[in-house]
């Protein structure tokens, strides 16, 4: 995105702001005029009327900077809430109900300076896929500017008011996300129990996104039952949102599970294999257990099924052995043996395992319960190797992956390529807006890494603000250019707090071997340096000259 396209985006921004500050005094009017009703006994009728229109304002007022009028808002629509439901107040609550209706004002309530949630970043078409996201807000100023938020993300949205309006289109054509707001205007449904009941319909359930002003539990319940993969309470930080959406794609990219099998019935073994492969998974079978360390060295299992009756071992003998390497406590162990005694099953779970099941099992059975397996293994694996601010691989694991890259390199006979990527001036983005906005850059900066490289490429965040990529089957040329590529989408990010707009920029150093032996990170480090002292916001490729 060039400077025009990013202050047209920043322009459409500002101007849903003034469309929206040009609207409340007509909201509030309206609001007003349903609050004079309070004076004489309301119908069930208009009580609803007024709260669905303080509902409304709770959730967008803050969005466009009046923290203050939706936190009032909000307040008052609770206690219509209780009205609703018969707690009918007394006379002096309705009196003082009326005053704080009456005393909502949008010029005493001007846009907050502080507010930063309804700003974020703006970049156009990041990502080289648009997934289809269709939303579901009756609240036009919202929408508006979350559709333009997640377009210049990458995403294409389809953009609907009406609850009623968006079930023929996903049975016609499926979105990969919905975002649905919970309460509608004019709906006799709210949002969840509507897509709970549209969830209904298809044989494969969507991910759904909810936005609301209500973080009451059963709100929350309700979310999870219609398929909520996410919640989020207005006013809405975008970029948590987007955070969301891009860590369900990650997940259904994910790699197989990988599971390593040890049973000396080669034939049940071959059975559970077949079965577990046809779920998607890659299955490694050992007969002999002395082949187990060699097996998990090279093939990095996530879960493991031990017979509990092995030649020249048992079970859990072996399961103990691999509990002795401190890398593989993360890995998952159950048993997988015809062993009924319930005495010896719960020593086997004792001495390293974590589950029993009985042969035979049911291919259900089986799936499922090394499904659950694998799947928490690889929780505790991102917990343990991931940093919790970018997702991206920690320091210490993102120095393995180059040395194990390396060595793919030299088997394979192919170049292999590593980025040393740091933000330019990043103490001043702290210095000038805080760490909380800093923290912001380097997520944005993670994401972009994400969406440009490639998937047979690790990123790591190898400390503060400095980034490592490493990227497999890739020459200096083209290194030099997927990193040129970033870093000028990185240039054209804009951020924006309190009214006020910046951009960030990057530098890289790029080193290329074809094999073990070379110190690419301390190659890829002197480029780095050697960009740095060139001006910054700049690609440099080890060996290149100064």
């Amino acid at each position: 995105m060039g400077p025009d396209q990013k202050q047209a985006v920043l322009q459409k921004l500002a101007k849903l702001r003034e469309e929206y500050r040009a609207s409340l005094p007509g909201v509030l009017e309206a609001i007003a005029l349903d609050a004079q009703r309070l004076e004489t006994p309301a119908t069930a009728e208009q009580l609803q009327s007024l709260y669905r229109k303080l509902h409304k304002l709770a959730g967008s007022a803050g969005s466009f900077g009046y923290p203050q009028l939706s936190a009032q808002a909000r307040e008052i629509e609770l206690v219509l809430q209780g009205w609703i439901h018969g707690s009918e107040p007394d006379s002096n609550t309705r009196l003082q109900l009326l005053a704080q209706l009456t005393a909502l004002d949008c010029e005493e309530n001007v846009p907050s300076s502080t507010a930063v949630q309804a700003e974020g970043f703006t970049v156009q078409n990041i990502g080289t896929t648009k997934n289809l996201v269709y939303l579901i807000e009756d609240d036009h100023s919202v929408a508006q500017e979350l559709t333009l938020a997640l377009e210049s993300f990458g995403y294409q949205v389809e953009y609907f008011d009406q609850l009623n309006e968006v079930e023929q289109a996903i049975l016609s054509r499926r979105p990969d996300f919905l975002i649905a707001d919970v309460l509608f205007s004019d709906a006799d449904e709210r949002g969840p129990q509507l897509i709970a009941r549209l969830q209904n319909q298809l044989d494969d359930p969507l991910a759904v996104v909810f936005i609301s002003s209500h973080d009451d539990f059963d709100t929350y319940l309700s979310a999870v039952r219609a398929g909520a993969i996410g919640y989020f309470v207005k006013p809405l930080d975008i970029a948590t949102v987007i955070d969301c959406l891009e860590s369900q794609l990650s997940l259904s990219a994910a790699a197989p599970y990988r599971v390593m099998i040890v049973d000396d019935d080669e034939l049940l073994a071959r059975h559970y294999k077949v079965v577990l492969e046809a779920s998607g998974m890659r299955v490694e079978i050992v007969t002999q257990p002395a082949q187990v360390i060699t097996v998990m060295e090279s093939f990095h299992p996530e879960v493991v099924l031990l017979d509990l009756n092995l030649p020249e071992c048992r079970g859990y003998e072996l399961a103990q052995i691999i509990r002795l390497n401190p890398a593989w406590l993360r890995v998952a162990i159950a048993y997988l043996s015809s062993e009924q005694d319930e005495q010896a099953q719960a020593h086997a779970v004792r001495h390293g395992g974590e589950d029993f099941l009985t042969k035979p099992i049911s291919e259900l059975r089986l799936v499922s319960a090394v499904t659950v397996r694998a799947a928490r293994s690889r929780q505790l694996s991102d917990a343990i190797d991931r940093d919790s601010l970018t997702g991206l691989l920690k320091h210490g694991r993102i120095k393995e992956q180059v040395n194990v890259e390396l060595e793919r390199a030299a088997r394979q006979n192919k170049p292999v390529s590593v980025a040393m990527i740091d933000l330019d001036h990043f103490k001043t983005v702290n210095d000038s807006y805080g760490h909380a906005v800093g923290d912001k850059v380097i997520r944005a900066l993670s994401q972009l890494l994400r969406q440009r490289l490639r998937k047979t490429d690790s990123i790591g965040r190898y400390g503060g603000e400095e980034f490592v990529a490493v990227l497999p089957d890739c020459g200096p040329e083209s290194a030099q250019k997927l990193l040129e590529a970033v870093r000028e989408s990185f240039a054209a990010l804009g951020f924006s707090v309190a009214g006020e707009h910046f951009n960030v920029t990057l530098s890289a150093g790029i080193a290329t071997a074809a094999g073990p032996g070379e110190n690419l990170l301390e190659s890829a480090d002197k480029a780095l340096y050697q960009a740095k002292h060139s001006g910054r916001n700049c690609v440099v490729t080890a060996g290149e000259p100064e």
